[in-house]
């Protein structure tokens, strides 16, 4: 390491939020992966005395082309924590929390006058092998101001694929609003495409899909934009349906290495009372027909269902996409509307007999009676579920899930509690993870659009963080320490599961047990060390011979 008197430069984990006026703590210098998987630390740097601008980086040790040098810049944590929240927060007040990953661009790099700033630096497609990774930085003349190194290991070990049915909300008026492009558009789709890109590459492998506009998070009486994939004709009270569209996204999306599919909810969001807004051509006009004023069990509404439901099972197994999908009623359902959802659930399976039906729903009868085949719990709900000894729950997160210690992604919190979800799904034998706002770039129930450089809290609603993990950056999407985290946490599901074929799962349970963790969502050490060092510990066992 080389540092002058007048600037600071050291390594430290990918955990750590390197905030201006704190000093990083999570020091360091070596690390290991599987092949395939993505490696990543940081470097923490600082001038004392003066703002330096104009500053240049140097990285080398790796192949060309490997390695991603990402800036982290601050956001505004305007929200950090709600009534009721738990201690496990980095701040409660309002401050600036750095999030957001940026490309380094010609307008180069700064340091200011004695403030801890950091460098995101991430490697794909490594071959097996030890690197010595050096990170210099030097002024505008060319002077080094600093340089430290980096050891890291990439095992001959393969990073199993993930075999989670993990899905985050990739919202698609989200991206027209912002970017100002017609829906579906070319230039539209190229924009999608980063976005699917991130969100794959992050774990995402089952993606939202709109049959009709998506009944979420809108108020009640007003509309989102029409994003509807299926054509709907209706002529004297008959229905036609066109399919070309939704092949063309289904199509798109395994392009882009998407695995199974979200069929949009057919009921409107807690509690399954209405329809999706639903547009069709009638006497050559567009024009919504269904919406918040069709009951969800209507006449109307039912007949349209009975002529549509059988078409679309009919088309996804000619073309062969019906095993990969699975169907929704309603977004969160309460116990109060458990009857009704019963009712709309028993009358879609009525077309759909072999259908896989998801939903987001926390109360432990709702799977007892199976009104849904794999309900995603809510991590602070689980402990029902644990205690009878349900088996075949998915899991979620949302704004509510801020006490009892559940992992998280506000930006309140460390990294740590976001990625400790990995290793809880494989203590617990989760196997699927929904999440609502990748890039939800709204206010509350989508009354207007917000920029989210600027605003993290849909204008005051939710906590810093809830609603997006992504940015939206001048060519696509920008990642987040955030998003980072949790990829890291289903790298190291997927290393466990890697673990388990060597080992058995029993032995691979008893190694988290002994570490700490508890066969729940909430026990486990609140200490990004012993997560690191853990995973370190899980590579060595599978180096063994």
């Amino acid at each position: 390491m080389y540092q002058r008197h007048d600037f600071e430069i050291f390594p430290v984990s990918a955990l750590e939020k390197v905030r201006g006026g704190v000093r990083p703590m999570l020091y360091e210098a070596e690390g290991s992966v599987l092949s395939g998987e993505r490696a990543s630390f940081q470097v923490a740097y600082r001038s004392i005395g003066r703002t330096l601008t104009d500053l240049r980086y140097t990285l080398t040790g790796v192949p060309e082309g490997c390695a991603e040098v990402l800036l982290v810049g601050e956001v505004p944590c305007s929200y950090p924590a709600v009534e009721g929240s738990d201690d496990y927060m980095l701040e409660r007040t309002p401050c600036m929390m750095p999030d957001v990953l940026y490309p380094v661009t010609a307008a180069g790099v700064g340091a200011r006058c004695g403030l801890w700033q950091a460098f995101y630096i991430a490697f794909d497609g490594l071959p097996a092998g030890e690197y010595s990774i050096c990170f210099s930085i030097s002024d505008s003349g060319g002077t080094l101001l600093g340089k430290t190194e980096y050891a890291l290991r990439v095992l001959r070990q393969k990073l199993p694929e993930s075999d989670a049915v993990c899905s985050f909300w990739l919202h698609c008026d989200s991206l027209a609003d912002y970017y100002g492009l017609p829906l579906f558009s070319e230039e539209y789709d190229a924009v999608y495409a980063s976005f699917l890109d991130s969100a794959v590459k992050h774990g995402l492998t089952m993606l939202l899909t709109p049959l009709f506009t998506p009944p979420l998070d809108t108020q009640v009486g007003k509309e989102r934009m029409t994003v509807q994939l299926v054509d709907v004709v209706r002529e004297g009270g008959a229905y036609r349906f066109g399919f070309s569209r939704l092949e063309r996204f289904l199509r798109f999306a395994r392009e882009h290495g998407v695995r199974y599919f979200e069929m949009s909810h057919l009921f409107s969001q807690w509690g399954a009372r209405f329809a999706p807004k639903v547009v069709a051509a009638e006497n050559g006009v567009q024009r919504r027909i269904f919406g918040w004023d069709t009951e969800a069990l209507s006449e109307e509404y039912t007949a349209f269902l009975a002529a549509f439901l059988p078409r679309l099972r009919e088309w996804l197994i000619e073309k062969g996409w019906y095993d990969l999908c699975f169907f929704h009623i309603s977004d969160e359902p309460g116990e109060q509307d458990f009857e009704h959802y019963k009712a709309c659930n028993a009358f879609v399976r009525r077309f759909l007999p072999d259908g896989k039906f998801i939903d987001a729903m926390s109360h432990y009868e709702f799977y007892a009676e199976k009104a849904v085949d794999r309900p995603f719990v809510a991590l602070d709900a689980t402990d029902r579920f644990i205690e009878e000894g349900a088996e075949g729950y998915f899991v979620y997160y949302c704004t509510a899930q801020r006490d009892k210690f559940v992992s998280n992604r506000f930006l309140s919190m460390p990294l740590e509690r976001t990625r400790i979800l990995g290793m809880q799904m494989y203590l617990n034998d989760v196997r699927g993870f929904l999440h609502w706002g990748y890039n939800y770039y709204y206010s509350f129930l989508t009354r207007e659009p917000v920029d989210p450089f600027s605003v993290t809290d849909c204008r005051g609603k939710y906590q810093s963080g809830d609603a997006f993990a992504v940015y939206p950056g001048k060519d696509g999407a920008l990642e987040s320490l955030r998003s980072e985290a949790f990829l890291q946490g289903m790298q190291d599901l997927r290393a466990l599961r890697a673990l388990e074929e060597k080992i058995g799962r029993e032995r691979v349970c008893a190694l988290l047990t002994e570490s700490g963790m508890a066969k729940n969502f909430t026990d486990y050490p609140k200490n990004p060390l012993w997560l690191t060092s853990l995973r370190q510990k899980i590579n060595r066992l599978l180096e063994k011979d």
